[in-house]
């Protein structure tokens, strides 16, 4: 309200008084032992600026002494003494105005904020009485779920006392049965969901047994290379292939697919960044192979994968990711993604060569 004095006309006057209600709701959203009432400062003008403004100034605290009746605020007030010549005289300006309890904001402030925050509200009170928690601890249940509709809510509710009961580190998500679960809605390890139900059962997470990680690859030399793919979902560490002299490592799932016979190989799917997080683990043995070749997408994102392979120790090479390929066949290329965007492109890598970084930049 600084400037409310000497230049606001009526209407923002109320309109900067409802903002500051509604505003301070939205700040106090989650408080659990919010006082009222609450008190609003009125700046008073400078005796220079009352003189020179007076009747633009009465008319403006008229203005906010109507606000203030019209919401059941009370005001304050300070006399201020007005020369005009020889001519003094007293005139009262409001200094304040109090808001006196949590109803009357809810009056003043605007349908969304008023119906966001009795949804909070009630969600703690139901969150406390059901679970037996403190109100700023269920408080923070609902501020967890602050973005998820009733649906998610209730689910989330009925999930918790699911897991408060039932050990869930031998099932997968989708083992639970729980009506509208699932893993999808359940979401990552660090979703709000999962934390807002630790929050709940008192849990630090929710030890499930996660789905394992696995790679596919195929044997690549003649005797074999009708055979099914090889699906490898635990560390490869027995009875290992011996006479592997060389493996590609290919991005794209249709150039897998179509490679040609080729002796003592082998083709592993990367599939985009999953190679780079579980490849050495799953197949320890990769590192030993004499001539290891990778084959991506010519993109930012197939050479940042480029690069985060080679971190993970394994010392390939790449074939047809240099600024020639690039050149040969940009036609057959597209400068946008899938939703007709330009793609990104990031910042050059810590383990991609100079003819990777001018082709990353082109």
């Amino acid at each position: 309200m600084a400037a409310a004095r000497n230049t606001t006309g009526e209407t923002d006057i109320r309109r900067k008084l409802d903002e500051y209600v509604d505003a301070h709701l939205t700040r106090h959203m989650y408080d659990t032992d919010e006082s009222w009432p609450l008190r609003k400062t009125i700046r008073l003008p400078k005796q220079a600026e009352l003189e020179q403004h007076y009747n633009q100034i009465r008319a403006q605290n008229e203005t906010i002494r109507d606000w203030a009746r019209q919401h059941h605020c009370e005001t304050s007030e300070k006399t201020k003494i007005v020369s005009s010549g020889l001519i003094q005289q007293k005139s009262p300006l409001i200094d304040s105005v109090t808001i006196p309890d949590l109803d009357t904001a809810l009056r003043i402030a605007t349908k969304q904020t008023r119906e966001r925050y009795l949804r909070e509200h009630d969600r703690m009170s139901a969150l406390a009485k059901e679970f037996g928690l403190e109100p700023a601890n269920a408080m923070n249940v609902a501020k967890t779920l602050k973005d998820h509709d009733d649906t998610d809510f209730h689910l989330v509710i009925q999930a918790a006392h699911y897991f408060a009961n039932h050990d869930c580190h031998t099932m997968t998500p989708r083992m639970a049965p729980i009506p509208g679960f699932s893993a999808k809605w359940l979401g990552a390890p660090n979703s709000q969901r999962r934390k807002a139900i630790c929050q709940l059962t008192g849990q630090d997470n929710l030890t499930f047994q996660e789905r394992p990680n696995e790679l596919r690859l195929r044997l690549m030399d003649a005797e074999h290379h009708d055979q099914p793919d090889l699906i490898v979902t635990q560390p490869w560490v027995r009875n290992q292939p011996t006479d592997i002299e060389h493996a590609i490592i290919i991005e794209n799932k249709d150039t897998y697919q179509a490679m040609p016979t080729v002796e003592h190989a082998i083709c592993i799917l990367g599939n985009g960044y999953a190679a780079t997080s579980h490849i050495t683990t799953l197949l320890p043995w990769l590192t030993t192979i004499p001539n290891i070749i990778y084959w991506g997408d010519m993109d930012a994102n197939g050479l940042d994968i480029l690069s985060k392979l080679r971190a993970t120790g394994i010392p390939c090479t790449s074939i047809l990711m240099d600024t020639t390929a690039y050149r040969t066949y940009e036609q057959y290329g597209t400068q946008l993604d899938a939703k007709k965007q330009t793609p990104h492109h990031t910042n050059p890598t810590t383990h991609t060569r100079t003819h990777h970084r001018r082709t990353q930049t082109l």
